[in-house]
């Protein structure tokens, strides 16, 4: 019995979708951004993950070391997108309070390799879903926090572009939340952001101070309201302590839930016009994305 023209079409679509990759299979080099914070956990479990870490530890000049601590990072991030502009393939950037998820080198990709301009948050911090994508329902998302993302050379340039951007807009001498900008500006070049089911790794540091001064929620404290697996190490937050660190844990979990009551997950923009039925199924993957991990789940809705 020949196959209807319809289900021909189906399965050649399929066909010709790219399968999901492990991160250590796409990630030709890892970057990791310090300056005075020891960074050996984080480069031992990058290693033992097959993802070719490298420390990037910044110097600063003595005029640089005036600017706030949070264009100082700035600076740092670019540093790493001038180098990835000139790699193959992905480049991942992590700060040095990334803490990863164990497994990380083998998780899938959770964003469609067959976009050039696709890229991801390994960590989001606060995400925001905008639309499910493609037939594996990749969840295109917009979030702040730079603690952990992999970007290819195309966006690379773009970041670069923006960095150029904002400090002749905004200049170095005052604070500003250059993440906050980062994500819209990259979308408005172009590029889509992606984030996986479940974080593949948590933010184990401290706020900056300079987040409080001016106002940002919690201090601009973040922490993942979900994990795809036990991380590599303890947090910095823990002190130590596995008590505070599962106290800590459950809170963000709370806060997720919150989010997703307080109606915060779904975000409604011009590009993407969901439905009804699109806006049901984008509430379900938040719901799912906070139930207990089954390790088949992490990547994609």
């Amino acid at each position: 019995m020949s196959k209807l023209p319809e289900q021909r079409e189906k399965r050649a679509t399929s066909q010709q979708i790219p399968p999901n990759r492990p991160l250590n299979e796409l990630v030709r080099r890892s970057y990791i951004l310090t300056y005075t914070e020891d960074v050996t956990p984080l480069f031992s479990a990058l290693a033992e993950e097959k993802l070719n870490p490298e420390t990037l530890r910044a110097s600063y000049s003595e005029t640089e070391l005036t600017f706030p601590r949070a264009i100082r990072t700035f600076l740092s991030h670019r540093a790493a997108w001038q180098r990835a502009t000139e790699q193959e393939g992905y480049t991942l950037i992590c700060e040095s309070d990334y803490v990863p998820c164990r497994g990380v080198g083998a998780f899938p990709s959770f964003w469609p390799l067959s976009d050039p301009m696709g890229w991801g948050y390994l960590y989001a911090g606060s995400p925001r879903l905008l639309a499910l994508v493609g037939e594996r329902r990749y969840l295109r998302a917009h979030c702040s926090p730079l603690v952990s993302y992999v970007v290819n050379p195309a966006i690379a340039r773009i970041l670069c572009n923006f960095f150029q951007s904002e400090i002749y807009r905004l200049g170095t001498k005052a604070y500003f939340p250059f993440d906050a900008h980062l994500q819209w500006s990259v979308m408005g070049a172009g590029g889509n952001a992606f984030i996986p089911m479940r974080n593949y790794g948590e933010h184990g540091g401290f706020p900056n101070p300079e987040h409080a001064v001016f106002g940002l929620p919690r201090a601009g404290q973040h922490r993942a309201d979900n994990l795809a697996t036990r991380l590599h190490f303890l947090p910095q937050y823990s002190r130590g302590s596995i008590f505070r660190y599962l106290g800590v844990r459950a809170y963000a979990r709370l806060l997720g839930i919150g989010r997703l009551l307080a109606n915060k997950w779904v975000l409604s923009t011009n590009a993407y016009h969901n439905g009804l039925l699109d806006q049901v199924e984008m509430h379900t993957v938040g719901v799912k994305r906070l139930l207990p991990s089954t390790r088949q789940d992490v990547a994609t809705g």
